[in-house]
């Protein structure tokens, strides 16, 4: 594959991740309301979150690269994508809205897309699995985080 080819599988990549990254962080604030929530013990100091998704979106990067340039299509390229978009629905519904029953289920989805995505691309493609296993790690780990905001 050229090295144009893939310079472009990381534009596009970057730019569809810039999509659905940048209006959830529109939607973030860690201000009052959520100064006010009751965290697990084991949930992150909020600076780090920014770190850790600034990592998942890298990891997104990545798999959407490495399938752009296998020539992926279908669920495999599109269901990635789609879970993009309902991350922001979910940062809108915790932060905008303050429910954390609707960001409970949308994160359970969310996190069973994520798992999906990477058994699609099992024994297929080895970096999208790998960035959709350690995005799924994170989403669970989320999940459990908001679960427990619920007590």
């Amino acid at each position: 594959m050229s090295a144009v080819r893939r310079l472009w599988a990381v534009c596009a990549s970057f730019g569809i991740v810039l999509a659905f990254a940048f209006p959830s962080a529109l939607c973030v604030d860690t201000g009052g309301w959520y100064s006010s929530l009751r965290l697990p013990e084991f949930a992150l100091d909020s600076r780090y979150y920014t770190f850790v998704w600034a990592a998942a979106y890298l990891a997104d990067v990545v798999a959407y690269s490495s399938l752009f340039c296998e020539g992926a299509d279908g669920a495999r390229l599109y269901l990635p994508v789609a879970q993009g978009v309902f991350n922001v629905f979910w940062c809108y519904c915790f932060f905008v809205l303050h429910s954390v029953i609707a960001a409970v289920v949308v994160s359970g989805i969310i996190a069973v897309w994520s798992a999906t995505c990477a058994i699609l691309n099992f024994r297929k493609n080895a970096s999208a699995f790998a960035a959709f296993t350690l995005k799924t790690v994170w989403l669970f780990y989320l999940f459990a985080v908001i679960v427990a905001v619920m007590r």
